[in-house]
């Protein structure tokens, strides 16, 4: 279904603002220096078994969409830090369960984070076992599950961005909470619902970031979404509009969960009848396919597109 594959592309973009020790977490996707720069710190003998930067360079390469890549550098860090703190254990397992949602890969994806959730409940990490609530509502979402995406978001919303309660959560952890919780209601047609979280999520944003930055573009796209949904057309033509540039600056066509974003945002340009648009964003689309195509036949680096 369609719009369930949206909303996932979007709660996958999330990833990019939430906060286990992400490394792009207001820039949207990596440049290639910065990969570079660790594929080069790694290679040296004295790093090699650096399980720190190998899963820094392991996020680097989600953020990319380069999951192949991403795949071995997280098993390496994962063999190097097991024996170390267990809470660093839990966070790279969770970080690697996102990863397998975004790749659809939601078996793989549910075993490490059901790991990750039993270490931090063991070590009373308060902080990860809110993260954890939040990808497993991701993952619920992914698996069509929404009662459960519901329930496992409004769980993480309360550990991580209650109102009037303290938290150890990052501004960037509650937006996402704030946004999963959103998202989820909306899978489970209640988009009715949705706006509160989004509204105190953009206060966040908004008082951390520029108006232009990757998380108030990816808030200010998900409000036009619902406003959508809700019958607000017009709403939803300017609030999508301007969060898809945005996001457009910030991760570009390469991206597979930006192009998630700008199919929904085709569908809507078609269903509102703004035909231009509609035919230019679809040439866009096209061309990435023809791009990605190629890149495929000639690359070992393939990009995932999220499942739809």
């Amino acid at each position: 279904m369609r719009t369930t594959g949206f909303l996932l592309g979007l709660a996958a973009l999330g990833l990019a603002v939430s906060g286990v020790a992400k490394s792009q977490e207001s820039k949207g996707a990596p440049d290639a220096s910065e990969i570079l720069k660790y594929e080069v710190l790694l290679k040296q003998r004295s790093d090699v078994n650096n399980g720190g930067g190998w899963w820094k360079l392991a996020m680097l390469y989600q953020d990319a969409a380069r999951f192949g890549d991403a795949e071995r550098a997280y098993r390496k860090a994962m063999e190097l830090v097991k024996s170390g703190d267990p809470v660093v254990l839990a966070n790279v397992m969770d970080c690697m369960g996102t990863m397998y949602v975004q790749m659809g890969r939601y078996v793989d994806a549910e075993q490490l984070e059901r790991k990750a959730m039993a270490i931090r409940q063991e070590q009373k990490d308060a902080l990860g076992v809110g993260l954890s609530w939040m990808h497993l509502a991701m993952l619920s979402m992914g698996k069509h599950e929404s009662a459960d995406g519901e329930m496992y978001a409004e769980l993480a919303v309360e550990r991580l961005a209650a109102e009037r309660a303290e938290s150890a959560a990052t501004s960037e952890q509650k937006m996402t909470a704030l946004t999963y919780l959103a998202l989820a209601r909306c899978a489970a047609h209640q988009c009715k619902d949705a706006m509160a979280p989004l509204k105190r999520a953009m206060t966040i944003a908004g008082a951390s970031y520029e108006d232009k930055s990757f998380p108030v573009s990816y808030i200010r796209f998900l409000q036009g979404y619902v406003d959508w949904k809700r019958g607000d057309e017009r709403t939803a033509a300017k609030l999508m509009k301007s969060g898809a540039e945005g996001m457009e600056t910030q991760l570009g066509w390469t991206h597979p969960t930006f192009v998630s974003a700008m199919r929904q945002y085709e569908e809507f340009l078609v269903a509102t009848r703004r035909t231009a648009e509609a035919i230019e964003v679809h040439k866009r689309l096209a061309r990435f396919a023809g791009e990605q195509t190629m890149a495929q036949s000639g690359s070992a680096v393939h990009a995932v597109e999220l499942p739809r």
